[in-house]
């Protein structure tokens, strides 16, 4: 059994996968004990598999290819599910490994056995049974699937027998590395044939993978023909030429709406942040949408049917260039103007204000070096990041919006600063931090790796919204408030702590933490709910004057 598994993880190996997770059991032993033993094979070992399984996709962020994450039978697989349905829905690229008992003993009143087989179907590209028993089975086709034609998470479930241990004093042989054959072009080049409106916008939805068009989607923001908008987590927000757009979409009136109503909506990606622009497009939708997508990733989150563009987007971003450079600049002007006003409202906003959650963020973001990672955790903290986008020319952003879930972002950003050699911060509030506490439980943390903490004493978002901002039971029921914080966390995980609760004392901490390259920090941001409700209410109800 165990040379079969030793075949299976030559055939891993040869599909490039170079980092694996490995979770403790006893039922993965023949796994654990292969991949631990390959020479081209850096493993990591990590208890908590729901943990485990977000710091394999926060690697896979940072390097740009497939992880894959191994576990023992039971329970354990069921751990994985939230950061397999965060890398089906965002697209990154993870090989799940389960460990199974054997067939025979399913629904058999034995140990750690449930009914693994397609556990995750609805929300994997692939689910596939390896047998043991037939160790010359071919698995390459199953292996591409994590990458072509789209990228996500790919199951491998591996009943094993016992014993499990037999090959423990072996000298263990693999096959010799042969990289699998690069896939060839899924989806035919089709440009459209002209450009027939005038009033173009372009909106990069959320790609981890997206900074790969900056260089052309620069070309095309510069002429100022097309309104270029890239969502924080596009990769191109440092190419747009509207920075403040989340802002214009929650600020202006009905009039301003339409006058900044494209008549051709071009989309690329996936989903967007902003609430604020889904809410524009509904109510002023175009005459056009076009949605640009390699491998027939389109969904409708704007209620515009939008017509599928089956084009590579740097091809079709190319030729869009090319189409506009005899439209009128009339369209961007306008959003330009607007754009100016709006900053100009801003800068005297936050210049007049006190101290609070939003006017924290806005400081700390003024700090941090370019050339880094910056990791969001939902609610909030991602919400501030799109309207400020303007201020992380240089930055790389990441958040687990696929579901926008607060389970797995410490974890996340754990598994990219590990991999990575630039500074990784992440910015969360204090329940989303003490939620994924386990992504600490880790010995692989190195000083690149840096937690900022908005606590405001619960889920601050419930505060802040329509809704239950005025429901009596808030707090105890949505909020969740508590005087919980960080510094026995810090403690107990061997982290450099450190507080701010004033703008002077944020900036000096921040330099502090920017500076240290000794052990990793956390900064717990302290702030009065009372300020931060009444700054977002003064935000909101910011006037344009056009």
């Amino acid at each position: 059994m165990q040379k079969a598994v030793n075949k299976l993880v030559s055939q891993i190996v040869d599909s490039g996968i170079r980092h694996v997770v490995i979770c403790p059991g006893s039922r993965n032993a023949p796994l654990t004990l292969s991949f631990s033993r390959h020479p081209a094979i850096t493993c990591y070992s990590l208890v908590d598999e729901r943990s485990a399984a977000f710091t394999a996709l926060g690697m896979a962020v940072a390097l740009k290819q497939t992880v894959a994450i191994v576990c023992t039978s039971g329970t354990a697989v069921l751990n994985l599910y939230p950061a397999v349905c965060e890398a089906y829905y965002s697209q990154i690229p993870l090989l799940i490994l389960t460990a199974d008992r054997p067939p025979h003993l399913i629904d058999n009143w034995d140990g750690q056995c449930i009914r693994q087989t397609n556990i995750f179907e609805k929300h994997i590209l692939g689910s596939f049974t390896f047998d043991p028993l037939k160790p010359d089975q071919d698995i390459n086709n199953e292996l591409r699937l994590c990458t072509f034609p789209v990228m996500g998470p790919v199951h491998i479930n591996i009943p094993l027998e016992e014993p499990l241990y037999e090959g423990k004093n072996d000298l263990f042989e693999f096959d010799e590395v042969k990289p699998l054959p690069l896939h060839g072009s899924f989806a035919p080049n089709h440009v459209p044939g002209d450009l027939n409106h005038k009033k173009v916008l372009l909106l990069a939805g959320a790609d981890d993978f997206g900074s790969r068009f900056s260089s052309v989607l620069e070309d095309l923001s510069k002429l100022g023909k097309v309104v270029v908008l890239a969502d924080v987590i596009s990769g191109l927000h440092g190419s747009q030429n509207i920075d403040n757009w989340d802002a214009i979409c929650q600020l202006a009136n009905e009039k301003l709406k339409e006058e900044l109503k494209p008549d051709l909506l071009i989309t690329m990606g996936k989903f967007t942040v902003s609430k604020s622009f889904k809410n524009f497009i509904r109510q002023n939708k175009p005459i056009e949408h076009w949605h640009v997508t390699p491998n027939h990733t389109i969904a409708d989150p704007f209620q515009t049917n939008p017509q599928e563009v089956e084009c590579h987007e740097n091809i079709f971003l190319e030729w869009l260039t090319r189409a506009c450079s005899e439209t009128d600049n009339s369209y961007y002007r306008s959003w330009n103007n607007i754009s100016m006003k709006v900053e100009a409202s801003l800068k005297t906003l936050f210049n007049e204000s006190s101290f609070n959650e939003f006017t924290a963020v806005n400081t700390l973001l003024e700090q941090i070096p370019p050339n880094s990672f910056l990791h969001s955790g939902n609610s909030m903290p991602v919400r501030y990041l799109s309207y400020l986008s303007g201020k992380l020319k240089g930055v790389s952003v990441y958040a687990n919006r696929g579901t926008s879930g607060i389970d797995g972002s410490i974890s996340t950003a754990a598994g990219t600063s590990m991999v990575s050699e630039d500074p990784v911060f992440i910015l969360t509030g204090d329940l989303s931090f003490f939620y994924d506490i386990n992504g600490l439980w880790n010995q692989y943390l190195k000083p690149n790796f840096k937690i900022i903490v908005l606590n405001n004493g619960g889920g601050g978002i419930f505060r802040l919204i329509d809704g239950p901002h005025d429901l009596p039971e808030r707090e105890k029921y949505f909020a969740t408030a508590s005087e919980r914080n960080c510094a026995r966390m810090a403690e107990e995980f061997g982290f450099k702590y450190s507080s701010a609760n004033d703008f002077v004392s944020l900036k000096k901490e921040m330099e502090g933490m920017c500076r240290n390259n000794s052990k990793p920090c956390i900064l717990e941001i302290f702030t009065e709910q009372d300020k931060t409700i009444s700054f977002y209410k003064a935000f909101k109800e910011l006037k344009i004057d056009i």
